[in-house]
């Protein structure tokens, strides 16, 4: 508080005359009640102290009195004889006591100042208080008059104690006010932390050094489904088995990051990553343990969002003017709502994992991840870690902490099993019972994991012949082989190659910032009547050559090319030096079989391409002696 200040008789300073006239801004029993509503925290905090005060002087002939910010008075105290005076001169509940309403006089004074004051007899400026001394002292908070404590008596009792009896009562009373304050604003605190504790993406649990949990916070019960008040108290080696090795590891002040283990807890079958921290307070005392945790399953959906496993090609994407690729793109457009197992089958560089990934797109499952792994550039020891994933320490070189496989990154989405036909054979057995049974084992782990994935696999091999050599299962074949699709290769899709070739270019062009050449009609012609043995593949990077080099065709061909390209077959002169006649029979018994392997030996699809029935169609396999697979 303040120093003390003595009044100086400030209204005769002014040349103001002492007035006998008394306060009459006194406010009605209703505006009272407003005010004293509005005031209810300082009358809260200064009633019990004001009291105490009065206790001291009762008997004295003093009273005392608290007072708004305005110099209201809101409570008075006092003895009966003293109070009945004290209404003579209007010092009621209600008047206000500040200097615009009654001239000098200690409350006005003080609260003006903001500091304390004692007036006296005369210093008074209404005259009928000139038998009274009264001492006021402000109570501010945060440097600002919230109200006014203020001891009444007669004249002749005034005394210096009196004035630092209503300072320490001020005091007191700001310092309820302030603690108030600090309670409030930490309570404000502890509910933004809860808050934020509860709301955390993760599970926090806060265990004791006796190894009990002292707190767990609301996201840990909604992940494990159970109730704060049944996990307080609990042991935490019986809740999670691997405590006692996580505690030994954060005791040695290493770090304990991102690990997986799961909790023994009823019902609970998810997997966690947990990190764990020792709680230490002032000189490094050691309070307890500090325990976060996450699924596993929203970590590996993180994976997938960011690493990008998601489709870029749709139906849309595909170039189809052949009748083959139309037929093609029709039937898989028909399978892709379906759950169905798709294999594909083609030739290296057809896009098979084009038609896929529209196949996924397609699907129910387009917004879930589509996971591609070539089972053919994979070392046979690491394909299984690959597709299952393993767990820490499993092997020699495996990650700490450990790594999902194929499956679990692919869960609810599409699996995408490239060049299947290469897979070793004793892998398709632990393929096999995964497809069938519907969950996943980690190596070196022991639960089970369930998964939900759609498998689409694609082979270059010819499957039937892989099984009679002994190369490929035949129960794995016929779990993957529910819809067949054929993608044909770019020699079978002619009508095709010149718009791909033309969209190979213009890309190519656009990526390297550079003009595109014109295919004319002789590029366009040999493009055409080449036979393409790396497929779309090929196609792509020779039309990437062609932007390269500016369209030279000089430079444009390979040594075989440049010489496929100067006897293109409408070469006429040079066809005819070479031209062998065939029997009308050996051309209708090669279009036969090329047509038959075209589409896997379906003799509906065949017999439809050839425009003859189906009877007829087998007649003449019989008569020219096609075997058929």
């Amino acid at each position: 508080m303040s120093s003390i200040r003595f009044s100086h008789r400030r209204s005769e300073e002014f040349g103001l005359e002492p007035s006998r006239q008394l306060p009459g801004n006194v406010l009605s029993s209703e505006e009272l009640d407003v005010l004293i509503k509005k005031n209810d925290r300082l009358i809260v905090h200064a009633a019990s102290i004001i009291f105490q005060v009065f206790k001291t002087v009762s008997e004295s002939g003093f009273f005392i009195n608290l007072t708004d910010s305005e110099g209201c008075i809101l409570l008075i105290f006092g003895d009966d004889h003293i109070l009945e005076e004290a209404r003579k001169l209007k010092m009621v509940e209600g008047a206000y006591m500040n200097e615009s309403s009654i001239g000098t006089n200690s409350m006005g004074l003080a609260i003006h100042d903001k500091k304390p004051v004692q007036v006296t007899a005369k210093e008074h400026f209404i005259s009928a208080y000139h038998n009274w001394t009264c001492s006021a002292a402000p109570i501010l908070q945060n440097g600002e008059v919230i109200g006014c404590i203020n001891m009444t008596g007669h004249a002749n009792q005034v005394h210096p104690h009196t004035l630092g009896m209503v300072i320490s009562a001020a005091q007191a009373i700001e310092n309820q006010i302030r603690e108030e304050e600090s309670l409030r604003q930490l309570e404000i605190s502890n509910q933004f932390a809860f808050a934020m504790m509860n709301n955390l993406a993760f599970g926090v649990m806060a265990i004791n050094i006796s190894d009990t949990v002292e707190w767990i916070n609301d996201t840990a019960c909604r992940m494990i489904n159970i109730r704060r008040t049944e996990m307080l108290s609990q042991d935490i080696n019986e809740l999670l088995p691997d405590w006692r090795r996580i505690k030994r590891v954060i005791l040695n002040e290493l770090k304990f990051m991102d690990e997986h283990a799961s909790f023994n807890i009823p019902g609970v079958h998810e997997r966690y990553l947990f990190n764990a921290f020792v709680i230490r307070g002032e000189n490094n005392a050691m309070h307890g343990y500090l325990l976060t945790f996450r699924q596993f399953s929203r970590v590996v959906d993180l994976i997938k969002k960011y690493q990008g496993h998601h489709t870029r090609f749709s139906f849309d994407n595909i170039i189809a003017e052949s009748a083959p690729m139309h037929r093609l793109i029709e039937q898989a457009q028909l399978v892709a709502s379906k759950p169905s197992t798709v294999l594909l089958s083609g030739e290296s560089g057809t896009g098979k994992e084009v038609i896929a990934q529209s196949i996924h797109n397609a699907s129910l499952r387009k917004d879930a991840p589509f996971i591609a792994i070539n089972c053919g550039a994979i070392a046979a020891s690491l394909i299984e870690s690959e597709l299952f994933g393993y767990e820490d320490g499993a092997f020699t070189g495996a990650a700490k902490g450990g790594s999902p496989g194929k499956f679990e990154l692919a869960n609810h989405g599409t699996l995408f099993l490239d060049e299947i036909g290469d897979m070793p054979y004793d892998m398709q057995v632990k393929l096999l019972r995964c497809l069938q049974e519907g969950y996943i084992m980690r190596i070196g782990g022991t639960k089970e994991i369930s998964i939900n994935v759609r498998i689409i696999a694609a082979s270059n091999k010819n499957l039937e012949e892989e099984m009679i050599n002994g190369r490929f299962r035949l129960d794995l074949f016929y779990r993957l082989n529910v819809i067949r699709l054929h993608v044909p290769s770019l020699r079978e899709r002619v009508d095709d190659i010149l718009p791909m070739a033309r969209f190979f270019a213009a890309k190519k062009a656009s990526e390297m910032a550079r003009p595109m050449p014109h295919i004319d009609d002789k590029l366009g012609a040999w493009l055409q009547s080449y036979n393409w043995p790396g497929n779309v593949r090929e196609l792509e990077n020779l039309m990437e050559r062609f932007v390269v080099l500016d369209g030279n065709y000089s430079s444009f061909f390979n040594d075989r090319s440049q010489r496929d390209f100067n006897t293109k077959r409408d070469d006429s002169q040079s066809a005819g030096k070479t031209f062998v006649p065939k029997k009308l029979t050996e051309i209708e018994k090669e279009a036969i079989i090329s047509c038959l392997k075209t589409y896997d030996f379906n003799i509906s699809l065949a017999s439809k391409v050839l425009n003859i029935s189906r009877n007829t169609l087998y007649q003449k396999i019989e008569k020219y002696g096609i075997r058929i697979r």
